[in-house]
């Protein structure tokens, strides 16, 4: 090679130092380029061509939906309204409780305007239109801080009566936001467990999931493992469940949640993402800042 360079150095002289620097942005540029300069004709090698790794990681292959709410879709989405769960709550389901706002999707809970059957509040709910079963949901939410509030994520089904009750849930205390609640019902069995965050939620959003496989229940923040279920009763859950957010009030419940202030309304619950997959693959769906597929 070197007596090749330094022939071509005394046929072409000082052209050949051109072709040179030819060669080299044209290995740059093309796999392969033929240069012609100075009456020589040289064929370079194929150049190797390395694609800039992605600073953020593909959305899972497994990937069921994603939802940034940048409209209110209700071919995925039931939004509640003009019903109530209880007196046990202090407000009503209506979809006017629901808006896209430039972080996503607000369920503000506000006075009621006057009218029968009504309760003092409105807030909302929304359910998936479709029942899953195993597999991996997610949502990046802030969420409010007052006595009496409930924000909640979860899956649910009853059919019936408690013995075909199942329902997956993560849910948050106005009252004690730094601690998150981890509840699974199964047939009339409740079993819970509290998590301190060691942050405010309602200051920034954060995301949160649950993995639910035929053998365990796994519960995830900021794609950190926080809580694991394997006990022969999870086992037990094989219903498939429509998935849910909310934002609720109660009084009634005051030894659970304390009671709502009136006074402090409105409360809204910020949701940024609702996603879900077929398994958890490692990472946060809601963290991607790719496009919805």
């Amino acid at each position: 090679m070197r007596g090749l360079m330094r022939a071509l150095w005394r046929t072409f002289g000082s052209a050949f130092i051109a072709l040179a620097m030819a060669a080299a942005l044209a290995m740059v540029a093309a796999p392969a380029v033929l240069i012609v300069a100075a009456g020589a004709t040289l064929l370079l090698p194929q150049a190797k061509i390395v694609a800039a790794k992605e600073a953020f990681p593909p959305l899972p292959e497994s990937l069921t939906f994603i939802d940034r709410f940048r409209t209110l879709d209700d071919s995925r989405w039931h939004f509640s309204d003009g019903w109530n769960n209880g007196t046990w709550m202090e407000n009503d389901w209506r979809r006017d409780a629901l808006s896209i706002t430039p972080n996503g999707l607000a369920i503000t809970m506000r006075p009621n305007p006057p009218g029968p059957d009504r309760r003092p509040f409105m807030s909302g709910e929304l359910q998936s239109r479709e029942l899953y079963l195993y597999g991996y949901y997610e949502a990046s939410m802030r969420i409010p801080n007052g006595p009496g509030l409930i924000s909640a994520l979860f899956t649910y089904v009853k059919p019936h009566d408690n013995s075909t009750w199942e329902e997956i849930d993560i849910e948050f205390m106005g009252a004690r936001p730094r601690l998150m609640e981890l509840t699974y019902h199964v047939h009339g069995f409740s079993k819970q467990e509290t998590i301190n965050l060691g942050f405010d939620p309602s200051q920034s959003f954060n995301t949160y999931g649950f993995e639910w496989t035929p053998t365990a229940l796994r519960w995830y923040v900021n794609n950190q493992l926080v809580h694991e279920v394997t006990d022969a009763r999870v086992q037990r859950l094989r219903r498939p469940q429509r998935y849910y957010l909310s934002l609720w009030g109660t009084i009634e419940l005051w030894r659970w949640a304390e009671a709502l202030n009136p006074a402090d309304a409105p409360w809204v619950m910020e949701v940024s993402c609702v996603a879900r997959a077929e398994r958890y693959e490692g990472r946060s769906i809601c963290a991607s800042p790719r496009r919805d597929p």
